[in-house]
């Protein structure tokens, strides 16, 4: 059966089995006392969040559950028990299910599954809480660095590390990778990220593992290389300049030896003109036998995806809606929507397959904004439904109502810019919860 027809029941097994305790709470002697909110429950409140206030999310959950409403300050006196990491060990279980038992679903290019890597800084509440953690400027709204490994084929987010807004998004880069690499198994991977992510070290050490990866070049930045190229498509030694090494003296001692020693990085440049007449220029270790240049530009081009998720994640799934300045509640919050972002995507993946494409003059996708809004609806009550029957029809309800709700791709669609001042909220643009 496919992964987006079982994962949901795999979850709420997880979810309301008692181990999760063990991993849900902060410190051994949280939750031991018989309270109105059990972990069970905070962790089906905050799935079921719909950035609403919290005495609203509080009155919708308490009717839904049947359970005795209890304040806004001893939910949030009960959220500070709850480690956070609990959610993101539902994806990692959810994430390493898709990539062992459900190998034949894995889209790869080439046998590698692609991933993207790339932070965005999130604004959080203005509270004293929140500017210790972020670090953030006494007179700016304090933000955090939210970093994602994402699946650009597979659309999902494998990975997710949350930071001070000042922390380096190459050392969450690393981070991403470990974690990555365990959960996708016997795959190998290509990571794909923008200029921000240009690092010496990082050439080198993936070089030396033979990680393999695309990373935009910035132009200030290996000048003397690009600028020497004699073609478009060439294999470079990055040249021992003192300037460009002295860093990693103290930060990188085994890269600085090596060129000590006279050695050199080895990565190919590769040239693509783009349509306003600049260059970009891609740097990689992928061998030019196996991966010629318009394979890698179509590989950078799918580093698009993680871009467009975040908007997603950030307007239909109201994942920045956070309501709380701690860490801990922040964190909650964000990998809660997003792990209910990858079971979103998980179901439209089984459904989008059973459109008859034949139907229509174009081809079919899923709507993403009404599946966001379905499944707000439909979650709560499946994981509250004790029988299993009922749940099957509750899930098969979701499916077909997400099924009903298709719009058509038209590839290749540009329009100019006009300059026109246009309303925030488009009128067929509308959230769905």
């Amino acid at each position: 059966m496919k992964y987006g027809k079982t994962i949901i029941e795999k979850m709420r097994n997880k979810i309301l089995n008692d181990k999760i305790l063990k991993i849900a709470r902060k410190e051994p002697k949280n939750f031991t006392r018989k309270r109105k909110l059990t972990v069970q429950d905070l962790i089906l409140y905050l799935l079921n969040k719909k950035g609403l206030t919290t005495k609203m999310e509080l009155y919708q959950f308490s009717k839904l559950c049947k359970k005795e409403e209890v304040s806004s300050p001893a939910l949030l006196k009960q959220r500070e028990k709850m480690n956070p990491e609990v959610f993101k060990y539902l994806n990692q279980a959810s994430m390493k299910d898709f990539y062992e038992n459900h190998v034949k679903e894995v889209k790869t290019y080439k046998g590698y599954v692609i991933v993207g890597i790339d932070g965005s800084s999130w604004e959080v509440p203005n509270t004293k809480e929140a500017k210790e953690y972020s670090k953030s400027p006494i007179n700016q709204c304090p933000r955090v660095k939210v970093s994602n490994c994402f699946d650009v084929l597979n659309c999902y987010i494998i990975d997710t590390q949350i930071e001070p807004d000042n922390y380096g998004e190459i050392a969450l880069a690393k981070r991403h990778l470990i974690e990555t690499k365990e959960l996708v198994g016997d795959f190998p991977l290509i990571r794909v990220m923008d200029r921000g992510y240009n690092s010496l070290s990082d050439m080198y050490h993936s070089n030396k593992t033979n990680e393999k990866f695309i990373v935009r070049l910035n132009h200030r930045r290996l000048k003397k290389e690009y600028e020497a190229m004699k073609s478009d498509d060439e294999w470079v030694e990055i040249e021992n300049l003192y300037s460009r090494i002295r860093y990693y003296k103290t930060n990188d001692n085994e890269l600085y030896n090596y060129y000590q020693s006279g050695n050199k990085v080895k990565v190919r440049f590769v040239k693509l003109p783009l349509e306003t007449g600049e260059i970009e220029i891609l740097v990689t270790n992928l061998s030019d036998n196996e991966f010629s240049k318009e394979e890698l530009a179509e590989l950078y081009q799918l580093r698009w995806g993680i871009e467009t998720n975040y908007h997603y994640l950030k307007e239909t799934m109201k994942a920045t809606n956070i309501t709380s300045g701690k860490e801990t509640l922040i964190k909650q919050e964000i990998y809660s929507q997003f792990l209910v972002f990858n079971w979103l995507q998980a179901i439209q993946s089984a459904v989008v397959d059973e459109i008859d494409q034949n139907q229509y003059k174009h081809k079919m996708k899923i709507n993403i904004n009404m599946a966001a809004g379905f499944i707000k609806y439909f979650l709560i009550y499946i994981m509250l439904e004790d029988d299993l029957t009922l749940r099957g029809h509750l899930f098969d309800e979701l499916n077909q109502s997400i099924l009903n709700q298709i719009v058509p791709i038209r590839d290749n669609r540009k329009y100019e810019r006009t300059g026109l001042i246009r309303n925030k909220h488009h009128i067929n643009k509308r959230k769905a919860f």
